[in-house]
């Protein structure tokens, strides 16, 4: 039985029948169902719904009218995140999703208004949508696949993820633009991503900037539930030298840091002297000033400068190490915030200097932690004991989660800049270390994504999503899914190429943290890869592949150059060639060319001259 209830302008379906085994709701172009959501409903659901008529329309040329409010008739599909219709369903967490049905009515149902849009896409693709990657223009088209059916069946299912926080970076920033982020937000949802991490001001460049990008991406972000998270390396921002016209420094240079020699400096690399309360004090006025003008962010990562060196001085000193110190600072920062901004969450950064937590100070469980392994090993697991660098962060995050008590995530670099666009893709990798990570258990994990060498790592984030809502998934049917759908026919020669590249780029590359195996070694790996380059042709998605693939074969070559002790002159000139390659394709979506300008890549190889 199927009762209505009206309680003002909100309609209340109260669910009172059995489960159905599914429900056709358009069948060979013809369909009575309406698509449905609540008058009062919130601007991502009715997202949701327009969303899914849009792709029910393009997979069968039927369109479902959308209805805002009114009378739930009996043939409607219910979009909502309305807590009163969670019978008999369960009840999904903040981040899942139930769909189910009453009689002839479907209901998609979210713990939440964005996640009542992951209900929506991720029954698109249990209809066959495929969401391979953002519309980015050098797509052409085809980031996405969209199946031509006969019939829609709706069968129920259900779905929390394992990790809350699912994280793009910009960081930076290489080739991000306004457009460009509105495709990263558009498609970020599609695959379960639900936070978008934004500089502050990245290395106060002025360049990567959320200023220079927020009126026109927040109402995207907004619309789809996705958190904004801002801020980064940048106690900067808010004291430095350059403040106050340029003379900050000359007038308070008590506010900045000492060096063991015991000169205050300037620099900005330097940690500003956080025992000196008009100090601490000033960066928080400014801190505040900035939150109060930005009520968009919700999340703010109040981090050191990159590479901090911590104030040498004795009362310094005496707060302890790194981690008390930034705990402490954090622990007085966010106490004001909380007098203007309380609904601001404050993350800060366990990294470098800070990767075991403090020794005498607290961090509140309410601040967001995220844990950096920055120099991971990837040719060994995280929790690999026989990777000395693996194992002293293991350490450290072990450490955290024993006396931290609030959400941790892990701030990955399963995309790292520092790889150069080398294609080091390893599905199966990621799953051993999420599964891993659950354990401990860490709530989030994140991942840099740029659009200039998206395709490149296009697996990557797919992958990265795929398993941070579920880290047992089946990964070999993942990938396989993936590449049919990218590649069509060609699926069984590009899973070669991804084998390979996942056996070989993390073991033998140029990567740092991988150590130079032997020339035998790296010349089998070339030529295991060299024999499949030659078949990737045809298709704009294969040649592409190829072109990745050739760049991964070239850093092979130099690889092999160096382990043979070849002369650097050899090398310069291999590195030049390759170099020049990069370039001819880089506006493909494969390579970022302005992170490594020539001579730079040439050093890489064959050190400076």
């Amino acid at each position: 039985m199927v009762k209505l209830r009206v309680l003002g302008a909100l309609v209340v379906l109260v669910l009172t029948s059995a489960l159905q085994a599914q429900v056709s709701i358009i069948k060979d172009g013809k369909s009575d169902y309406t698509i449905a959501t609540n008058a009062n409903a919130s601007p991502t659901e009715k997202l949701a719904a327009a969303e899914l008529s849009k792709y029910l329309k393009q997979m069968t040329g039927t369109e479902l009218p959308v209805q805002v409010g009114g009378e739930i008739t009996d043939h409607s599909i219910v979009v909502t995140s309305d807590p009163k219709f969670v019978q008999p369903f369960g009840n999904p967490d903040r981040e899942g999703f139930s769909i189910g049905f009453v009689d002839a009515r479907v209901v998609l149902l979210g713990g939440s208004p964005h996640a009542t849009l992951y209900a929506v896409y991720q029954f698109l693709e249990s209809q066959g949508c495929r969401f391979l990657a953002p519309s980015f223009d050098h797509y052409k088209g085809h980031a996405e696949v969209i199946p031509h059916l006969n019939e829609i069946i709706v069968k129920p299912m259900a779905s929390n993820p394992v990790l809350a926080y699912r994280k793009v970076y910009v960081e930076e920033g290489h080739s991000h633009n306004t457009e460009n982020l509105k495709q990263l937000a558009e498609w970020m949802p599609k695959l379960g991503y639900n936070v978008l991490v934004i500089p502050t001001n990245y290395q106060g460049a002025g360049r990567v900037k959320w200023d220079n990008w927020r009126e026109a991406v927040t109402p995207e972000l907004q619309k789809r539930g996705i958190t904004i998270e801002v801020g980064g390396h940048g106690y900067q921002n808010f004291l430095n030298a350059e403040m106050e016209d340029g003379k900050l420094f000359q007038t308070h240079p008590e506010y900045f840091g000492q060096d063991p020699k015991g000169a205050r400096r300037s620099e900005k690399g330097r940690v500003f002297c956080t025992s000196n309360s008009q100090a601490v004090d000033y960066l928080t006025a400014k801190f505040i000033e900035y939150i109060k003008a930005r009520p968009e962010i919700q999340i703010y990562d109040f981090w050191p400068p990159d590479g901090a060196k911590w104030c040498e001085c004795d009362k310094c000193k005496a707060l302890g190490t790194p981690s008390d110190r930034q705990a402490i600072l954090v622990a007085h920062v966010k106490q004001e915030a909380l007098k203007v901004r309380p609904d601001l969450r404050i993350e800060v950064l366990a990294y470098h200097t800070s990767v075991m937590p403090p020794e005498n100070a607290i961090l509140d469980k309410s601040v967001f932690l995220d844990y950096c392994p920055i120099g991971q090993q990837f040719d060994h697991q995280i929790n690999d004991v026989s990777s000395g660098q693996n194992a002293e962060y293991v350490k450290g995050l072990k450490a955290w989660r024993s006396k931290f008590t609030g959400d941790i995530s892990i701030y990955s670099y399963y995309r790292k800049y520092a790889w150069n666009s080398l294609p080091v893709i390893f599905p199966h990798y990621l799953q051993r270390d999420l599964q891993f990570y659950k354990k401990i258990p860490v709530q989030g994990v994140s991942i840099y994504g740029e659009p200039g060498d998206w395709y490149t790592y296009e697996l990557q984030h797919y992958s990265l999503a795929k398993l941070a809502w579920n880290p047992d998934c089946d990964v070999d049917a993942l990938v396989k899914d993936f590449l049919e759908h990218r590649y069509g026919k060609s699926a069984p020669l590009a899973a070669e190429a991804f084998a390979l590249l996942e056996e070989n780029e993390a073991k033998f590359s140029s990567i740092p943290g991988t150590s130079l195996k032997s020339a035998g070694e790296i010349q089998q790996a070339g030529e295991k890869l060299a024999a499949v380059i030659d078949k990737l042709t045809g298709s704009e998605a294969l040649n592409k592949l190829q072109s990745v693939c050739l760049y991964a074969l070239g850093d092979l070559e130099l690889q092999k150059m160096r382990a043979d002790k070849a002369d650097k002159e050899t090398i310069r000139a291999k590195a030049t060639d390759l170099h020049q390659f990069l370039n001819q394709h880089a506006s493909e979506g494969l390579f970022i060319m302005d992170r490594m300008p020539l001579q730079k890549f040439i050093a890489h190889y064959a050190g400076k001259e």
